[in-house]
């Protein structure tokens, strides 16, 4: 019995296998920095929002100021923000809510749908991804 050619399989499927894993590194790669970016822009969203505050209706309390925020107030400053800050490497950046729980902090939930950078077999094609950030204002 000749074992002529029968590492051929072998090493097809070692290939077949590290194509795989590489495809499946890089497609969590990207969906994790996507994830973060997402993250950092409802972060940044939320510090704006919580800035929409009119001057003219802050409180001195202490040694601090309070200040009160308006659902209307927040919903249109991070709107605001939102249009002007486009770009993510996520499709179909939206505002899925924005308020304020309390009148002091604010509340921004953004969405979006990650695409995988390669086709794989493997990796779902496209993931729906929600980030939530709470900001408040203080004034000293």
């Amino acid at each position: 019995m000749s074992t002529r050619g029968s590492l051929l399989p072998l090493v097809a499927g070692l290939l077949a296998l590290a194509l795989a894993t590489t495809l499946g590194v890089v497609s969590v790669t990207s969906l994790t920095i996507a994830r973060h970016r997402l993250v950092a822009l409802a972060e940044a969203t939320a510090l704006h929002a919580a800035d929409s505050f009119d001057p003219a209706d802050v409180r001195r309390e202490g040694n601090e100021a309070d200040v009160r925020l308006t659902d209307e107030g927040v919903r249109r400053s991070a709107r605001a923000f939102l249009s002007a800050h486009p770009t993510l490497p996520v499709e179909e950046v939206s505002l899925i809510q924005a308020d304020t729980p309390d009148g002091r902090r604010a509340r921004v939930v953004v969405g979006g749908v990650w695409t995988t950078p390669v086709w794989s077999e493997f990796v779902p094609l496209k993931i729906p991804l929600r980030a939530e950030s709470l900001s408040r204002s203080v004034i000293r």
